[in-house]
């Protein structure tokens, strides 16, 4: 294992300001943010894409939820220390990352120099310069922390010719892998306990809710197997390693559904006029319906209804709408040989302006009363967990927001699993811009907060950062991490990012069988950073730009494949600038990369960009063809270092993208501070894993 960590002093690349103008565009843009319970339709201004169907036919179904494994337990033993300031310069650490930032620059700062070490080591590791944002300010990140570790860090600002304006240092500590969370009282819930227990062993409390009234900090509620029919609130904070904790055991449900119906059914009543039409009367306007545990489509009107058209006019042939009073299903077979679903809770658990509680170990179903069923919705809430939770039958997963005035800061989301069958299945115009488009999970607020280890499937879209009706709110998503989710099924956008977005990072996440696999569209101040992710199999792109996307981006080692027919390794969308392509491989099967119209200002090279086609270009760019890549380096300077070459990758068929033996990308990526230091071979691989490094799988 040979190691490389730093002293390489890269060129103009390097530098701060690198930015660029491009517009190209003609597939779709997707944003499915929840910014109030009385928001409607995501605005989106884009044209949908030509396809009308969801990822890949051939792809699996959905399975039953996954053995997740999360992060090993390793670290340090620093005490973190949180958000550190020392004069301009501010750190700000998560769990395997830290965010930099330098808000007043000596005047002609044009490069940075970046070093940081473990406290007490004696040797430094130059880390990646920062970028130039909005306001003249700079802003970086460093990457592959160690856990509950204190770091130094020194950055100089150098001027045009590599004199040192100004070096700036300070010190901070990251955060544990997990927090600590004493236990000094457990409180027991038990479905159908007697009423009036105290939540003892042998006199539980029979709701969930009761045994949350009275816990307090250090308090576990234990809540054994059975079926809640519940939403629960949380009317108080834990405190810092003494957590209100609820946990689930194994075969602990909460089901937001109506009882009445699960237990006797729907009365239903067949339409004169269409015997696949029929009604039965129902309380109530729910946003959400399943039938045999999987979500119905919902028609835009009674009319569509009875015409079979779903959104944009899109022929489906079942679903249901609620119009005066009735439930109405238009079925291809008889409603009553159906069970039915029917939402009468709206959210699971409620943690509005509390902190410090922790939520594991439970199946949460069927809720959607009204029209943002969620299984967790985080307001205002600060330092929660939730954990190796079990979410399928509802509009969204996990949702963390912050109102104005207000934070939603250092939130733990990990292990979970998230479904909602089949709404990755149905063609997309049906789906996109109505009530079906959701986010497994959605962080629209707060500082720090950190999605990891997740497994998602069968949805719409999987980890959304940001707010689209507020894009210029820089407290949104600040400093958030995504990391290691494995998704697949992915109707729409695996990572959509949308808004400020300042150091929102996506790294080691696989995303296969997606429509795109990160939208980036737009990014108003950024930066943000996308390494080493695959998205496999899509019928969109792999990498989505759009909008007038201005702020910095880097896409770094990552791994785009498709083998989907006459489609583009990568497409573009729309005007975006100021991105940063290296070491990363796109294959597709009609153009390696495509552009319609003038694109300028884009920073690409190092990268293995192949197509299969043997019968056209493999590159279009300000809509000019080019038959092959060192064309496109004579013509317009792009991409002289990299590879249209095959890529040669492990076993595609299997999920496998590693580099093979005698691949292209074997030792030829460009070394980049901070980024890929560490490799094994004579140099780093291109793509998003080091040739025998383990894959995420299923």
């Amino acid at each position: 294992m040979a190691t490389r960590e730093g002293g390489t002093r890269l060129g103009p690349l390097w530098m701060l300001g690198l930015l660029g103008l491009a517009a190209c565009g003609d597939s779709g843009n997707g944003t499915d943010a929840i910014t109030d319970d009385a928001a409607g339709a995501d605005a989106d201004t884009d044209a949908a894409p030509d396809a009308d169907v969801g990822p890949d036919a051939d792809a699996p179904d959905e399975a039953t939820p996954p053995d997740i494994t999360g992060p090993d337990d390793a670290g340090g033993d620093a005490e973190a220390t949180g958000p550190r300031t020392c004069d301009e310069l501010l750190l700000f650490p998560t769990i395997h990352s830290m965010g930099l930032h330098i808000d007043a620059p000596p005047a002609g700062t044009s490069a940075t120099a970046v070093r940081y070490r473990e406290t007490g080591a004696g040797a430094w590791t130059d880390g990646h310069p920062l970028a130039a944002i909005t306001a003249g300010r700079l802003a970086g990140s460093l990457f592959r922390l160690t856990p509950s570790t204190a770091y130094d860090v020194e950055i100089d600002a150098l001027d045009a010719g590599g004199t040192t304006l100004a070096t700036y240092a300070c010190s901070a500590a990251t955060y544990p892998l997990r927090p600590a969370a004493a236990v000094e009282r457990t409180l027991h819930v038990r479905a159908g306990a007697a009423p009036g227990g105290d939540g003892g062993e042998a006199t539980p409390f029979a709701a969930i809710q009761d045994a949350v009234e009275v816990a307090g900090p250090g308090d576990l509620v234990l809540v054994h197997p059975g079926l809640y029919n519940e939403a629960v609130e949380f009317p108080r904070s834990g405190e810092p390693g003494r957590f209100v904790q609820v946990v689930g055991e194994d075969g602990a449900i909460l089901d937001g559904s109506d009882p009445s119906v699960a237990v006797g059914g729907l009365s239903w009543t067949t339409d004169g006029a269409d015997p696949r039409v029929a009604w039965a009367p129902i309380s109530g306007t729910p946003g959400y319906l399943a039938r045999d545990g999987e979500r119905f489509y919902r028609y835009n009107d009674l009319a569509g209804l009875r015409a079979g058209l779903g959104d944009d006019d899109v022929p489906m042939p079942e679903g249901w709408v609620v119009d005066g009073g009735r439930l109405w299903v238009r079925t291809l077979g008889a409603p009553g040989a159906h069970t039915w679903q029917v939402p009468v809770h709206e959210v699971a658990f409620y943690l509005s302006q509390v902190e410090y509680v922790w939520v594991e170990g439970f199946e949460i179903r069927y809720y959607g009363s009204g029209e943002y069923g969620r299984a967790f919705y985080l307001r205002d809430a600060s330092n929660c967990v939730v954990r190796r939770n079990r979410i399928h039958g509802l509009r969204s997963g996990v949702v963390i927001v912050a109102r104005e005035g207000t934070v939603a800061d250092r939130n733990l989301v990990e292990e979970n699993w998230i479904a909602d069958p089949p709404v990755a299945t149905w063609p997309w115009d049906a789906v996109k811009g109505t009530s079906h488009e959701a986010s497994a999970i959605d962080v629209g607020g707060g500082a720090g907060n950190v999605v990891r280890f997740n497994r998602i499937e069968n949805i719409f879209n999987g980890v959304y950062t940001g707010d689209w009706d507020d894009q210029l709110d820089e407290t949104l998503a600040y400093e958030t991490d995504a990391h290691d989710n494995v998704m697949r099924l992915v109707g729409d956008d695996g990572l959509e990012p949308e808004g400020a977005n300042i150091n929102v990072r996506f790294w080691g996440n696989a995303i296969d069988f997606v429509h795109s696999g990160i939208s980036l569209a737009p990014i108003t101040v950024g930066p943000v950073w996308v390494l080493w992710n695959r998205f496999t199999q899509y019928d969109g792109t792999g990498f989505k730009v759009s909008l007038d996307s201005s702020g910095p981006v880097f896409l770094y080692h990552n791994t785009c494949w498709t083998d989907e027919p006459d489609q583009n390794g990568m497409g573009v969308s729309g005007p975006f600038t100021n991105m940063t392509f290296r070491n990363n491989i796109v294959r597709g099967t009609r153009y390696a990369f495509e552009c319609t119209i003038a694109l300028s200002g884009i920073d690409m090279d190092h990268d293995n960009w192949h197509t299969v086609r043997t019968d056209g270009p493999h590159w279009k760019w300000n809509d000019v063809r080019y038959d092959t890549m060192a064309d496109l380096c004579a013509a317009v300077g792009l991409e002289c270092h990299g590879s249209d070459a095959d890529p040669g990758l492990l076993d595609p068929a299997g999920l496998r993208f590693g580099p093979a033996a005698g691949s292209v990308n074997l030792d030829t990526a460009l070394p980049i501070p901070g980024i890929n230091g560490t490799f094994a071979g004579a140099g780093p691989d291109r793509g998003y894993r080091e040739q025998g490094e383990t894959e995420p799988t299923w």
